[in-house]
């Protein structure tokens, strides 16, 4: 077997399995022996596929995102049948090619070619933008160290057709304007400005597309990361977390969404172009708590019992005017892999320090601050613990065991009676309040 029939197989034998599986339903002694046939289908599949790699060509799979085969299938048409979409690159000329094959009459044919300049594809997403049951593709090239490339196209009627295109940092798939159907929005740095736009496009059911432009905050040297969920109120959102030079930190959060019918920044303040409200140390934006509103983390030093430094993490919630709540706080153990929800009676009245002291057990202390300098009252500790024993030592008297992972069992211990100091805390809260820590959420504030 030669090695491009190696690859086809490769690339589409999770598919005859499937319909192996799908379509046997007795088989005797002789055929289990038997090797394994692929369809004609399939062959002259590979017999088209083959054509392309002999005019020079080379597979060239998409290098990041979902879809990251050189061969892919997709019912791209809604009408049950997957479409094979193969990429591939021509080195003489940065030709990169998408060929499109369907069925017709039982067999396949070139349905399309979609061909565009550079290096190599950097991503491929397919988007039913107008809910028509058609998709749309959006292409992302490589075209240089630093420059990407995004195009979006209709297959409605072959041959396709390009709606859009613009360089790009990020690309982000989500229903902007919650209208039921995804939009394509795209993160750039224009190159007569030198502030990054956020850009979303929305295909209109007449097939046209219409797309509006956020400015995002001065200063953004590199975006680290995009985030899509809701602003209370059930209102869709984009939270791009960034990294500049911004006075009291280094990453800032700017928030896009539709407010009165305009794609629009609400987290950036005039006259500083800078969502100045989000602007902190390291920390990424999330929706910590699951309940379908992304919150923006601020790190909030804790009053200490020694020169280490300790933070609890307020998380706001915004509106769409821009204006924000305190949703929740959090204390994050990055090291231990954990953190936990604060009751909002514990804010200023409480410190934290780590005790190490017992061979496989990592502590961390949470004390009542009785005055402005102390005196400390220990009221909880949280164990992770390691070693031989592990589980045993989680359920000495006066532990509670709260979940083993592993190598690791986590345990916690109240050291006063349930809510003294006038706070909240009990062995019920202290379950419902502890999480695993994911590293999306790690601080470099420790």
């Amino acid at each position: 077997m030669g090695p491009v029939m190696r690859k086809i197989l490769t690339a589409l034998g999770i598919t005859f399995a499937v319909v192996c599986l799908a379509g046997c339903t007795r088989i005797n002694a002789d055929e289990l022996y038997r090797l394994p046939q692929a369809s004609e289908d399939y062959l002259r599949l590979q017999e088209q596929i083959n054509s392309v790699l002999n005019l020079g060509a080379e597979f060239s799979p998409p290098a990041s995102g979902l879809n990251r085969q050189a061969v892919q299938l997709k019912d791209l048409n809604g009408d049950g049948t997957n479409e094979v979409i193969a990429f591939f690159r021509t080195p003489y000329d940065s030709t990169l090619s998408i060929y499109i094959f369907h069925m017709v009459d039982g067999d396949y044919a070139v349905a399309d070619v979609i061909e565009g300049v550079g290096t190599a594809f950097e991503s491929v997403r397919y988007v039913d933008m107008d809910g028509d049951g058609i998709m749309e593709i959006v292409v992302g090239r490589q075209v240089g160290a630093a420059l990407k490339h995004m195009s979006i196209y209709s297959i409605k009627d072959f041959p396709s057709v390009q709606l859009a295109s613009r360089e790009y940092l990020e690309i982000s798939v989500f229903d902007v304007n919650a209208d039921g159907n995804n939009d394509v929005v795209v993160f750039r740095l224009p190159p007569e400005d030198t502030v990054t736009v956020a850009e979303v496009f929305v295909l209109m059911p007449d097939g046209e597309v219409v797309s509006e432009e956020a400015r995002l905050s001065v200063g953004i040297e590199r975006i680290l990361r995009v985030t899509t969920g809701e602003l209370m109120g059930g209102i869709p959102a984009v939270f791009v977390d960034s990294e500049g030079r911004f006075d009291d930190g280094s990453l800032v959060t700017d928030i896009c969404a539709f407010r009165d019918g305009l794609f629009t920044n609400i987290s950036v303040k005039a006259p500083s172009g800078i969502s100045e409200e989000t602007v902190r140390t390291r920390l990424n934006s999330s929706d910590i708590n699951k309940d379908g509103v992304v919150k923006v983390p601020m790190p909030r030093l804790l009053q200490a019992q020694s020169e280490t430094t300790y933070y609890a993490i307020d998380w706001y919630a915004f509106n769409s005017l821009g204006q924000n709540r305190l949703a929740l706080t959090t204390y994050h153990n990055n090291f231990d892999e954990w953190f936990l929800i604060l009751p909002f009676d514990w804010r200023g009245k409480v410190s934290v320090r780590r005790d190490d002291i017992a061979m496989g057990e990592r502590t961390v202390i949470f004390s009542y601050i009785a005055g402005e300098e102390g005196p400390y009252e220990d009221f909880l500790k949280v164990y992770k613990i390691s070693g031989d024993m592990r589980e045993e030592r989680a359920q000495l008297p006066g532990r509670v065991m709260l979940l083993s992972e592993g190598a690791a069992v986590y345990a916690f211990e109240l050291l006063a009676p349930p809510n003294s100091y006038g706070l909240s805390f009990t062995e019920k809260l202290i379950k419902d309040n502890f999480r695993r820590l994911y590293y999306e959420w790690l601080s470099e504030t420790g």
